[in-house]
């Protein structure tokens, strides 16, 4: 459904299309591609109501993870964010000198740009991401992305990004937020990926989520 509607969406508004989407070259060798992990923190579970305070990524280029050129920003909330402070520890003072959210988006567009889009259960982030190009931007992104969970053998499930870490014997990391979990995502990625024997592109289980 998703991947029709990136579909109709570059043909019909091209322009719109090119400003929130890009194509990828899935003839291109991995370490040639640009590989985006990133993560979110919100202030809830709820797809419908609930919105991303934090947005956190690293690039995988060269099949290395580039710590250099790595995003991580704040977001002023629309609506109160109660007791998921709990989940993410994001103080209300961190948040109220936090980026303006149109600006946010611009900036995570821009760094994405050109690279597939990775992560842990990445449906969830993806869709907070959508919410905010929606919102914000006037756009809608409809990116191909890479999930960990279809990197794993038929059948195989871990229910948390540390229960990854351990199946794959990654160490795990006792602080949580959007940038160091884009991090250890890279980080079990590239085990992944050289575990799976991926070689292209192609080769990878990408879909618009």
């Amino acid at each position: 459904m998703m991947f029709l509607k990136r579909l109709i969406h570059k043909k019909l508004s091209p322009e719109s299309w090119s400003r929130f989407n890009w194509e990828i070259d899935k003839e291109k060798p991995i370490e040639e591609a640009c590989l985006m992990v990133f993560d979110t923190e919100t202030t809830g579970l709820d797809l419908k109501r609930d919105e991303p305070i934090a947005i956190g990524g690293v690039k995988i280029e060269s099949m290395r993870i580039n710590l250099s050129n790595s995003f991580y920003t704040l977001l002023k909330p629309t609506k109160d964010y109660g007791d998921s402070i709990k989940v993410h520890g994001i103080s209300p003072d961190e948040l109220r000198s936090a980026a303006n959210r149109k600006k946010a988006c611009e900036q995570f567009i821009e760094y994405a740009r050109n690279c597939i889009i990775c992560g842990y259960f990445v449906h969830i982030d993806v869709f907070m991401v959508r919410k905010l190009v929606e919102k914000e931007c006037s756009g809608r992104f409809y990116p191909l992305s890479l999930d960990l969970l279809d990197m794993l053998e038929p059948g195989e499930w871990v229910e948390s990004l540390d229960g990854l870490l351990k199946r794959l014997e990654l160490p795990t990391s006792l602080y949580h937020n959007a940038l160091e979990d884009a991090y250890m995502t890279a980080l079990a990625l590239l085990k992944l990926i050289k575990e799976g024997g991926y070689r292209r592109v192609k080769d990878l289980p990408l879909k618009v989520v």
